[in-house]
């Protein structure tokens, strides 16, 4: 009996030996770093700093997951801002200042004391034809703090004698941007103005072209657009103007 069970013990050593020696490549690599971790943190708490050494060992792990979060946000912003939505190659330019701003779609409007019945009626019509697009709503009355408003009005200016063009009107936007702890904000103060010294000014297609610069548009080299700079007596928007108001007011 004894000798059966040599014979057994015999075997299972020598088995452990052959096995030990096929796996040799990741046995003794672990079990040599088992061993130096039981030395360091036995010494560790015969001096009394096994709890700040494992301290570091988890402030460690903690890093290295804080900056895998960071870079995992960084590729997430950088993905988002290559999807931004480029400006539509036909479209209308927009007025710089107007670019990157996201706009209320409402405008308050009212008219300067100065300004003709002849006047305010060409405005209305042009505020009729921005309303059609439904990309703006622009309202009678006064805007309040931080709302959107457009002041019709005139101005009187004469041209030099000589002068092969003739100024109709001026207009566009004047941006405030505000920024708080609830995020960034702006509104625009604009003004659109006919020339009183000109009869000619006092036009729809004018008054729409003036209008389109208070709305952020900028002029156009297109003969169909309504902010082309010279007059030609246009006053409905081309697709390219519809264009630029959808960039402008629907970013929100």
């Amino acid at each position: 009996m004894k000798v059966i069970k040599r014979l057994f013990w015999a075997a299972v050593i020598i088995w452990a030996v052959a096995w030990g020696y096929n796996n040799r490549a990741t046995v003794i690599p672990k079990a040599t770093t088992l061993v130096n971790n039981t030395r360091t943190n036995l010494v560790a708490a015969l001096s009394g700093n096994l709890s700040s050494r494992l301290l570091d060992e988890g402030s460690a792990a903690s890093a290295a997951s804080a900056t895998s979060q960071t870079t995992s946000h960084t590729t997430t912003k950088s993905k988002t801002q290559s999807t931004v939505k480029k400006h539509a190659a036909n479209a209308t330019p927009i007025e710089s200042i107007v670019q990157n701003t996201t706009l209320s779609k409402t405008y308050y409007y009212h008219f300067n004391r100065q300004l003709s019945a002849t006047g305010r009626e060409v405005f209305k019509e042009a505020v009729a034809t921005y309303n059609q697009t439904g990309l703006v709503n622009l309202v009678p009355g006064s805007a309040r703090e931080h709302q959107n408003s457009i002041e019709f009005s005139v101005y009187f200016k004469k041209m030099p004698t000589g002068d092969t063009t003739i100024e109709l009107g001026h207009g566009g936007p004047q941006i405030t941007k505000q920024v708080s702890i609830r995020g960034t904000s702006y509104w625009n103060t604009a003004t659109a103005s006919l020339n009183g010294d000109y009869g000619s000014a006092f036009s729809k297609a004018v008054a729409v072209h003036e209008l389109g610069h208070a709305l952020g548009l900028d002029h156009s080299s297109s003969t169909l657009s309504v902010m082309y700079p010279v007059s030609q007596g246009k006053s409905t928007l081309s697709s390219g103007d519809v264009a630029a108001l959808q960039e402008i007011y629907q970013r929100s």
